[in-house]
């Protein structure tokens, strides 16, 4: 086309883990990947609902996936995932690490078994499935972490801070992968989503508590899980070589008010 390089957004070929998949942004990363041709693991804790999902895929015919269960608080669960995913797909290029837990409650109140609670779920699990992955990665030269963030490890939240504090700690911990892992052509990046209208937040689920939340928000309104499917799609795919250790807000401004 005269000289003029189209970037490269197909995933044919590739294999993709995503934590937390079965509904809301999960599932919509899920669909962004598939789109580009990728084959996907999608984990949930509700194990039911990712089979349904699995089908879907299956059915539609345009890539293979499977579904694993599996509570990301368990301390055996990343090694057992990637092994999964590697022998039931052939291989692994992409690890998204969108599972987490969110407990709501005043910080004076937040009991130290919550805190650990949350850590090992938003944290701990996330890194020991990038270490699973990692040596994987390495061999073929290629791999994309996608870790997903919050608009709460930029404004905190006193209601939910065990949560917003282990954002901020997966994000540090972005920065550190990516520093170590580009030079293998493993890129490390983040997407944060501002409010969103999803299972988890249930004042988002009225038409009322929608525009209430929308007044305060740029855009005008609160996301919905489509928004990260393009900034997904650019993160795990060869369009994104070049892009590393990066957190993008996906808030309609939110953040920078």
């Amino acid at each position: 086309m005269n000289g003029i390089e189209a970037p490269d957004f197909s995933l044919d070929g590739r294999v993709a883990l995503v934590t937390g998949a079965a509904r809301g942004i999960g599932w919509a990363i899920v669909c962004a990947l598939v789109s580009a041709g990728c084959s996907v693991a999608i984990q949930d804790v509700d194990l039911a609902e990712a089979k349904k999902r699995a089908r879907e895929i299956n059915d539609a015919g345009a890539a293979h996936a499977i579904a694993l269960g599996g509570n990301i608080q368990s301390p055996a669960l990343a090694e057992k995932l990637v092994a999964q995913t590697v022998k039931s797909l052939g291989g692994l290029h992409i690890l998204v690490n969108n599972g987490s837990v969110q407990s709501r409650q005043r910080w004076t109140e937040l009991s130290v078994k919550e805190f650990d609670r949350t850590f090992h779920a938003n944290v701990a699990t996330p890194m020991r499935l990038c270490a699973a992955a990692e040596p994987i990665f390495r061999r073929q030269r290629w791999g994309r972490i996608l870790n997903i963030g919050s608009i709460q490890q930029r404004s905190g939240n006193e209601n939910m801070l065990a949560y917003a504090m282990s954002k901020i700690a997966l994000a540090n911990m972005t920065i550190a992968l990516a520093r170590d892992l580009m030079s293998a052509g493993i890129t490390v990046n983040m997407i944060a989503p501002g409010y969103f209208n999803t299972l988890r937040n249930p004042k988002l689920h009225s038409e009322a508590g929608r525009r209430k939340a929308g007044a305060k928000i740029p855009a005008g309104r609160v996301g919905a899980p489509r928004d990260v499917a393009g900034a997904a799609l650019l993160l795990c795919s060869p369009a994104g070589d070049y892009i590393t250790g990066q957190t993008l807000f996906v808030d309609g401004g939110l953040s920078v008010q």
